[in-house]
């Protein structure tokens, strides 16, 4: 493999299960079909002394997890939120659902660029994406309640409510629903209203708010009908915020 280029490797243990294998052979066969500077990019999969390893850009920067434990302007926070967007549509557009979007698989790098990383549980309309028999294969706090009740049957709306869950942490601190308890928290996701955010915060802008509390709701077919329209939105009400 010669890239002429810095790359990152991930080296595999050699008791690494066959099934995370199996993960990252489907996320590196995804990632050859996304082309999008808010993607990353992986390049291959090999065997070296026998030790698994993927090869991958190289990124400088931290989580957008990471970046969330400071403060973090509207402004900031938005523009992170609009290239989430464009990089999760690219994906839809090629007919790829992600099923795993938190704020731990987006970086963002030392440049500003948000990178939406780990798609080893997506999946394509035309293919079975990887699960985990007798566990849940997705971030609970983050699964959306299609999600959870048929974890197949999900569609591009359903990276729109994590993306949303990831909104009302990015500006609460938290997710709307938390439970030290796996049960309790999916019930939650399914049937309990989000709290509204200018509960929390009575100056917090009605317009972000109304987008945020719509990309959770729990009908799929009432939140926002894509990435691009909500990137749209949100770059709207960045745009009233810094005038």
């Amino acid at each position: 493999m010669e890239l002429e280029e810095d790359v990152a490797l991930k080296v595999f243990l050699q008791t690494t299960a066959e099934t995370a294998i199996a993960r990252f052979k489907q996320e590196l066969k995804l990632s050859r079909q996304l082309l999008h500077p808010n993607i990353i990019r992986l390049y291959d999969i090999g065997l070296h002394g026998g030790h698994r390893y993927i090869s991958m850009e190289l990124l400088r920067g931290e989580s957008l997890k990471e970046r969330m434990a400071r403060p973090m302007p509207y402004a900031e926070a938005l523009d992170y939120l609009v290239q989430a967007c464009r990089g999760l549509q690219a994906a839809h557009e090629a007919g790829v659902i992600h099923r795993d979007v938190k704020p731990d698989n987006f970086f963002v790098t030392g440049e500003g660029v948000l990178k939406v990383m780990d798609f080893g549980i997506a999946k394509h309309h035309a293919a079975p994406g990887v699960t985990v028999v007798g566990s849940i294969a997705g971030t609970p706090q983050y699964m959306s309640p299609e999600q959870i009740s048929n974890f197949s049957a999900v569609t591009a709306a359903t990276d729109l409510y994590a993306l949303g869950v990831c909104a009302y942490e990015l500006f609460a601190g938290s997710p709307p629903f938390v439970h030290g308890e796996l049960l309790p928290l999916l019930m939650m996701q399914v049937s309990k209203a989000p709290e509204p955010l200018r509960k929390k915060d009575p100056a917090f802008p009605e317009d972000l708010e109304r987008t945020i509390l719509r990309l959770l709701e729990k009908d799929p077919a009432r939140r926002h009908p894509s990435c691009n329209a909500l990137a749209d939105e949100l770059s709207r009400i960045r745009e009233r915020l810094i005038a």
